[in-house]
C-alpha cells in the first residue's frame, strides 16, 4: 500500500537537489502479456528507461541528471571515469560531456568485441578528449591507481564505475518515487518484485532506496548479477543507498528515516566472466528483443535469466529496462585511428603471434637461472645497500612501464631500484638469488621473443607490448610478469610523491617515524620495535 504524503514529500525533497535537467517527464511502462501469459506470471511489464529523449537513453542518464549537477562535479574543468570497451556507463559520460561542453578522458579495458560493444566503443572514441587502454581491470587499477582512490585524475574530476557516487544513486531514488506516481495513477499493478542488473550497484541502491520511502510494504528489488560476486552484493547496494541518503541530508534535504526495500541479489548467470556473454544469457537477449524490449547479453541478459529460467508463478513482475535505446550512435569516419595503439593492434589481431610469446616465455622460464648464472651478472651480497647495475637497469626500465605516464611520478619511477632495495636487503640469500633470476629472465626473454635487443635497452612502446604479452602467457610468463610488476609497485608506492599523484593521504604514522621505515620495525627476537605499545 502506498502512502502517499511520506512519497510526495521525499519527491519534493529530493527535486530541489540541483539537476542537468536530463530527465524530465515520466519514462512509460509496457505491459507483456504474451510473455507473462509463456511465464506463468499474474502481469509482466517493463519500465522503459531506454526512451529517456536525453544522452541515448538508459538508466545511467539518471545518474548523471543529479550527479553532473552536484559539487565537485558541476564546477570541474573535466571529467574521467573507466570502463570495459562497450561499457555503458562510458557511452553516456561521452554523451553527457558533449551536452555540457566539458571535455571528458576515458579509460578503457578490454572485454570480447560483440556488435553492440564496438557500437558503443566507436561513439566514445569518436567524441572523448582522450583515451587510454589497459588489457586488464587489474591492470588499470595498478597503473592508474588515481582512477579508483583519487578525487581527481591527471586536472579531471574522477567518476567512480557505474557513476554510483550518492546524487548518481538519488537519481535512481527519484525514479522509484516516479513509479510509485504510475503505480498511484493506474498505470501498472503494484509489482511484487522489480527485476534489475546488478553492475556498480547505483541502480538496485537507489531503487530499494525509493521504494522504501514510497511504499509500507515495498516491492522486492531482484537485481541478476552482470559482474563476479565480490563486486556485486546486496550488502554493498544497501551500503550505496545509505551513503546517498546521509548525503542528501548533508545537503540539507529533509529525508524520512524508512527502511530500504529487500535487496536479492543472484549470481548463477553472471556468466564465465565480466563482460563475456553466456550462451543463456545470448537466448534471454534474444526473447526480451522477440517481446519487443533492448536485449544484449552483456548486462540484460545475465540479469533477467533468472526470471525466465524459474518464473515466480502467479506474482507481478516489472523488468527495469536499463540500458540505452537500440539506436545508432553518431561516430567519426577515423574513429579506429583514435584508439590507443595497444587496443587497435589487439582489435586487429597484430603485433607478435601468442605463438612466438609462449615460446619465448617458456624458453625464458626454464633458462632464467642458467642465464643469471653465466650471464656475468652477479647478485649483490645480502644487505650490501645496493642493487647490481643490472638490476637496478631492469627495474627502473619496467617501472617506466609499469607506472602511469605522469609526470608527476617520475621521480618516484627514477626512485624504485633504491626502494625495492630498501624493501629487499634483509631477504634470505636464497630469495635475493630468485630476484635476480627473475630479472634475467625478463631481461633475456626479449631475445627469445624475437628481439634483438635486451629488456632494457627496448624503447618504452617495445617494452610495454612484451610486458603485456607476457602477462596473458599460461604459467611461467604470467608469473614473470606479476613478480616484475609486484616488485616496480612496491618500489614506486614507497614514494610520498606518488601519494600525491593519486591522491592518497598517506598513512597515519608521524612524519619522523617513516625517516628509515624498515629500520625502525627490526627489533630483537621477542621484542617489539621501539615506540611500539602492545595493543
Amino acid at each position: 500500500m502506498s502512502r502517499p504524503p511520506l512519497h510526495r514529500d521525499a519527491l519534493a525533497a529530493l527535486r530541489g537537489l540541483p539537476r542537468r535537467g536530463w530527465v524530465s517527464d515520466a519514462t512509460p511502462v509496457v505491459a507483456l502479456p504474451g510473455l507473462a501469459a509463456a511465464l506463468g506470471l499474474r502481469w509482466l511489464g517493463a519500465k522503459r528507461d531506454d526512451l529517456i529523449p536525453a544522452l541515448g537513453g538508459g538508466t545511467k542518464v539518471r545518474k548523471l541528471d543529479l550527479l553532473l549537477a552536484a559539487p565537485p562535479f558541476a564546477d570541474a574543468p573535466a571529467w574521467t571515469s573507466m570502463g570495459a570497451l562497450g561499457s555503458g556507463h562510458l557511452v553516456a559520460l561521452t554523451a553527457a560531456s558533449r551536452d555540457a561542453g566539458v571535455p571528458f578522458d576515458a579509460h578503457l579495458f578490454w572485454e570480447p568485441v560483440e556488435a553492440a560493444v564496438e557500437a558503443n566503443l566507436a561513439f566514445t572514441a569518436s567524441h572523448a578528449r582522450a583515451l587510454t587502454f589497459a588489457h586488464t581491470r587489474t591492470r588499470l587499477a595498478l597503473r592508474r591507481p588515481g582512477l579508483f582512490v583519487g578525487a581527481t585524475h591527471q586536472g579531471a574530476r574522477t567518476i567512480g564505475p557505474g557513476g554510483s557516487h550518492p546524487p548518481g544513486v538519488l537519481g535512481v531514488a527519484l525514479a522509484a518515487l516516479e513509479l510509485a506516481d504510475q503505480i498511484a495513477a493506474g498505470e501498472l499493478p503494484r509489482p511484487d518484485r522489480i527485476d534489475v542488473p546488478l553492475g556498480s550497484g547505483g541502480t538496485a541502491a537507489g531503487l530499494a532506496l525509493g521504494l522504501g520511502w514510497a511504499f509500507s510494504a515495498p516491492p522486492v528489488v531482484c537485481a541478476g548479477a552482470a559482474v563476479e560476486r565480490p563486486w556485486a552484493s546486496a550488502a554493498r547496494a544497501r551500503r550505496l543507498a545509505r551513503a546517498a541518503a546521509d548525503w542528501a541530508r548533508a545537503q540539507g534535504v529533509d529525508l524520512p528515516a524508512r527502511p530500504l526495500a529487500e535487496i536479492r541479489v543472484d549470481h548463477r548467470y553472471a556468466g564465465p566472466a565480466y563482460g563475456v556473454a553466456s550462451d543463456v544469457s545470448r537466448r534471454t537477449a534474444e526473447r526480451l528483443r522477440d517481446a519487443g524490449l533492448p536485449g544484449e547479453p552483456i548486462y540484460t541478459g545475465k540479469a533477467y535469466s533468472a526470471l525466465l529460467a524459474a518464473p515466480p508463478a502467479g506474482q507481478t513482475v516489472l523488468l527495469w529496462t536499463t540500458p540505452r535505446r537500440d539506436a545508432p550512435l553518431p561516430t567519426a569516419p577515423d574513429w579506429r585511428e583514435r584508439l590507443p595503439a595497444a587496443l587497435r593492434a589487439r582489435l586487429e589481431g597484430r603485433g607478435v603471434r601468442r605463438r612466438t610469446f609462449i615460446l619465448g616465455g617458456a624458453a625464458a622460464g626454464l633458462t632464467a637461472f642458467a642465464l643469471w648464472r653465466t650471464a656475468g651478472y652477479p647478485p649483490p651480497a645480502p644487505g650490501a645497500g645496493h642493487l647490481a647495475a643490472w638490476e637496478a637497469a631492469v627495474l627502473r626500465a619496467a617501472a617506466e612501464v609499469v607506472a602511469p605516464d605522469e609526470p608527476a611520478l617520475r621521480p618516484a619511477v627514477e626512485a624504485v631500484p633504491e626502494a625495492v632495495e630498501a624493501f629487499t636487503r634483509t631477504f634470505p640469500a636464497s630469495m635475493r638469488r630468485e630476484i635476480g633470476a627473475l630479472l634475467a629472465a625478463v631481461e633475456h626473454g626479449t631475445l627469445a621473443a624475437g628481439h634483438v635487443s635486451r629488456f632494457s635497452d627496448l624503447d618504452r612502446d617495445d617494452r610495454a607490448r612484451y610486458l603485456a604479452h607476457l602477462a596473458e602467457l599460461p604459467a611461467g610468463g604470467h608469473l614473470l610478469y606479476r613478480g616484475l610488476r609486484d616488485l616496480c609497485l612496491v618500489g614506486l608506492y614507497q614514494e610520498e610523491v606518488s601519494w600525491r599523484a593519486i591522491g592518497y593521504g598517506g598513512p597515519l604514522v608521524a612524519p619522523e617515524r617513516r625517516a628509515d621505515a624498515y629500520d625502525a620495525l627490526r627489533a630483537p627476537r621477542g621484542r617489539a620495535p621501539d615506540g611500539w605499545e602492545a595493543a
